[in-house]
């Protein structure tokens, strides 16, 4: 046999791959063309046209192993078994890429972005991933597995035409032209830093940098942890100084100038309240009527026990949540930290920096703690999470199925009422004062009801079935909070019932600001009632909770009190979408990729929107610079470790 390169398979396998990006890519703006309504027809063709740089990437970093094996100098790289053997791997590879491609796309429709650091969340929660597909994309997902079954027959019979009419060879010393294609390729470049993720945004336009973006890019970047991302962007003592002014208030002072984000309170008499924080799964903002009320719209009638409760306690009308993912919220409330882009989150890595955890503060104030989860056990690692978080008992999805003797949820977690009422059993039994965290479940994709339930909606679109999911949920707070008072502890404890994050339905067309809002309502004792609109997001929370309870302990957190009086700098919320950075004020919100500022809802601000975006940038690097040098708070100041019980 004659010693040659076989370019034609080489062709036609690469060019699969490049109509199957294209595809999912024409399907993305298909399915969810809201997303990109604003693009004129010559920014989706330039979109279009750069996202194939973007498809060339991570197909070269795929088809690399086939690509060196076809152009191998030896002489059994000629022959048809290991051309064979080679090809059905490029085969096996194209159908990955395309069940992330399909995923990816129906991702978007949930929260308005590609996927990537979440799916290396996924990939320590197999049967999470299970659970998702098979119970919201059964259908779709079957069809996909038909396609690639007759896609492979298709692979087959090309192939074999292949190797009886294939005339496109080159002689085998051109094997070594391919080496700087492939790095060209890998790379996006020539020359400077390889492409990344921040780099499809370089038009300045957020639709047209998800479209230039596909699902696998982000995955595998998210994979290969790149988190070195810009954190200099002015002086450090004037970050510093911006962000102190932005945060502490005047009854707080710092206490070393290494560690930016510490503080503590002036003494106060201590009030030692309960504290309870129930943090509910995918909440949005527009489906609470007390919310809704407040923005002139129509009420959907979802929420009656929640919006009684408002009229009891201080409803923020302007909260928003950090991010997109339950982990996100957990570190906010949690630890009062954005995850920011390039960040490691919870469970994930930012653990290894000495973080100001609501749990550890409880213990060090005297509070017995205790969190609950609906979900299994392991979900997300939140088990440990919950336990180097300084929450002395623990307890999931199991262990409320034993203590209630109700079966769970199918594949997901416990429900509402178990969990909440497994919850009150706990806090009214534990002795006071004591901190609980219940981490609710049933708002969470695929939104079910339990038989039985009077559901509002029918049960005919996602929308619907989300609605009555939240029905549900609500209906399973106003058990709990009458259980609450009727045991007698209501009365002494602080309250705060918060979103993780939005569920996404219905995301489409929305703002950057509007993508990030959430309910949050807080009752304590002494607290008037009212509707607050002032700027907050769920990183307030953790100073709030020391404020109310009168906690002088030491903490840090990127956060203010929700009732602070004294003049900051300026409220606001600082959230992320996966690369992007959002600064909400109230005159109107910007967001930025960490290198040049996207886009904003209020143009005409002029200096005051670049204070507005030196407050954004300030707070990016002094939590990025804290982390990567582990000042956010020192050893000395956090209560000791506990056992998980």
């Amino acid at each position: 046999m004659k010693r040659s390169l076989d370019l034609a398979r080489l062709a036609w396998i690469v060019a699969a791959h490049f109509v199957v990006f294209s595809a999912a890519r024409i399907g993305l703006y298909w399915i969810w063309r809201t997303s990109f309504e604003e693009l004129s027809t010559g920014e989706l063709l330039r979109a279009a046209s750069r996202g194939l740089l973007f498809d060339a990437s991570i197909i070269a970093l795929g088809l690399s192993p086939l690509i060196v094996a076809f152009a191998l100098p030896f002489e059994f790289a000629r022959g048809r078994r290991w051309r064979t053997a080679w090809s059905w791997y490029a085969f096996a590879h194209l159908c990955i890429v395309l069940l992330l491609l399909a995923g990816d796309v129906a991702y978007f429709g949930t929260v308005g972005r590609h996927a990537g650091p979440e799916f290396v969340a996924m990939i320590d929660d197999p049967a999470l991933i299970n659970s998702i597909v098979w119970e919201s994309y059964r259908l779709a997902f079957c069809g996909v597995l038909l396609g690639l079954v007759l896609l492979g027959a298709l692979w087959r019979r090309v192939m074999s035409w292949d190797e009886r009419w294939s005339m496109l060879r080159a002689p085998a010393w051109a094997a070594v032209a391919f080496l700087p294609l492939l790095f060209f390729g890998i790379r996006g470049n020539a020359s400077g830093k390889p492409i990344s993720v921040v780099d499809a945004f370089a038009s300045g336009s957020v639709s047209a940098g998800y479209l230039t973006l596909n699902g696998p890019f982000s995955i595998a970047h998210a994979i290969l942890h790149e988190d070195q991302r810009p954190a200099e962007f002015m002086p450090w003592t004037t970050a510093v100084e911006n962000v102190r002014a932005q945060l502490f208030s005047e009854e707080e002072h710092a206490i070393d100038p290494a560690y930016p984000l510490l503080r503590a309170r002036a003494s106060q008499e201590p009030s030692r309240p309960n504290v309870v924080v129930l943090l509910l799964e995918s909440w949005d903002g527009d489906v609470v009527d007390a919310l809704r009320k407040e923005a002139g719209k129509k009420p959907l009638g979802l929420t009656p026990n929640f919006d009684a409760l408002s009229r009891e306690g201080v409803l923020f009308s302007s909260f928003y949540a950090a991010g997109q993912r339950s982990t996100h919220g957990l570190l906010a409330v949690l630890c009062g930290l954005p995850t920011l882009p390039g960040m490691p989150y919870l469970g994930r890595g930012v653990e290894q920096s000495r973080l100001s955890y609501l749990g550890r503060l409880g213990l060090a104030e005297g509070y017995a703690t205790h969190f609950l989860q609906g979900s299994k056990e392991r979900s997300f690692r939140i088990d440990s999470i919950a336990a180097l978080a300084g929450f002395e008992h623990y307890l999931g999805r199991d262990g409320i199925a034993a203590a209630t003797g109700h079966e769970p949820m199918a594949e997901w977690g416990a429900w509402d009422a178990d969990l909440l009422a497994t919850a009150h059993a706990q806090f009214a039994s534990s002795p006071q004062p004591f901190l609980g965290f219940a981490f609710t479940t049933s708002t969470h994709l695929p939104f079910q009801v339990p038989a039985g339930h009077p559901s509002p909606y029918p049960d005919d679109t996602p929308e619907h079935s989300y609605w009555n999911s939240v029905h549900y949920a609500d209906s399973a707070l106003g058990t709990f909070f009458a259980s609450a008072r009727k045991a007698g502890y209501f009365e002494n404890t602080i309250f705060v019932l918060v979103s993780d994050h939005r569920s996404g339905v219905g995301i489409g067309g929305k703002s950057a600001a509007e993508m990030h809002h959430i309910p949050c309502l807080v009752i304590a004792p002494g607290l008037a009632a009212r509707v607050e609109p002032a700027v907050a997001s769920q990183v307030d929370l953790l100073p709030s909770i020391v404020d109310l309870a009168h906690w002088t302990t030491p903490y840090a957190a990127l956060g203010r009190s929700l009732f602070d009086d004294s003049p900051p700098a300026s409220r606001g919320a600082l959230c992320v979408r996966n690369e992007i950075v959002v600064r909400i004020e109230e005159p109107g919100w910007i967001s930025h990729d960490l290198e040049r500022r996207l886009d904003t809802s209020a143009p005409g601000l002029g200096s005051d929107l670049a204070a507005q975006e030196k407050r954004m940038l300030a707070a990016v690097q002094v939590v990025i610079t804290a982390l990567r040098t582990n000042r956010i708070l020192p050893g000395s100041a956090a209560a000791p470790l506990v056992a998980n019980n």
